[in-house]
């Protein structure tokens, strides 16, 4: 003979069983959400277009190559200000700049990660290039503006954003025929789905 009782108890916990299961479940995605809420918003109050702007400037502003390091080393992690360092000392890198001076910061366009912690940016810059000088020859120089494109990627350390990775990036948007890429751009990264913002000086 059935124990009614029994079964009415077997019912009743596989029942406690199964919502117990979907709070659960419920539980983990609302940690989630808030999760990725915190973090979005933990991005916007963190990587504001001023303290962006400031790192550029401080890394774009400077007589010749590598005379800005004390500017712009307190915007990098060790890590990135390090791997900088030996960038500006390579001797590809020196040749080509070696006779570039004078960079000044005209303008940027950032492209904010909505997620994660990634700014792109294209700066407009002015410098001067000036020829090898001979004997008793008059310096001449020549004033260019160009524009150089980056992705900086950041890292929360002690509390601040700080950049840990700056990577040259094609920024134009991909054509039908297709894009011809920067001579140092790894690839080419489609921004016309993203939300751009214009800052002048």
């Amino acid at each position: 003979m059935i124990d009614e009782k029994k079964v009415k108890i077997l019912v009743w916990a596989a029942l406690a069983g199964i919502v117990l299961f979907f709070l659960l479940i419920l539980g983990f995605f609302l940690k989630g959400s808030s999760t990725s809420k915190r973090t979005s918003n933990d991005l916007d109050n963190g990587l504001r277009k001023e303290k962006v702007t400031a790192f550029l400037k401080a890394y774009f502003n400077k007589d010749k190559v590598g005379t800005n390091r004390k500017d712009y080393q307190p915007y990098l992690t060790d890590g990135a200000y390090q791997e900088e360092i030996g960038k500006e000392e390579s001797p590809a890198f020196q040749a080509y700049t070696s006779y570039m001076q004078n960079y000044q910061y005209k303008s940027a366009k950032l492209y904010f990660g909505s997620e994660e912690p990634v700014v792109f940016a294209t700066v407009s810059y002015q410098f001067d290039s000036v020829n090898q000088l001979k004997e008793n020859e008059k310096q001449k120089k020549i004033t260019s503006t160009a524009n150089y494109s980056l992705k900086l990627t950041y890292k929360q350390t002690e509390g601040k954003w700080l950049v840990d990775k700056i990577e040259i990036v094609n920024l134009n948007p991909i054509s039908e025929s297709g894009q011809k890429q920067d001579e140092y751009a790894p690839g080419v990264i489609d921004l016309n789905k993203m939300n751009g913002e214009e800052n002048n000086e």
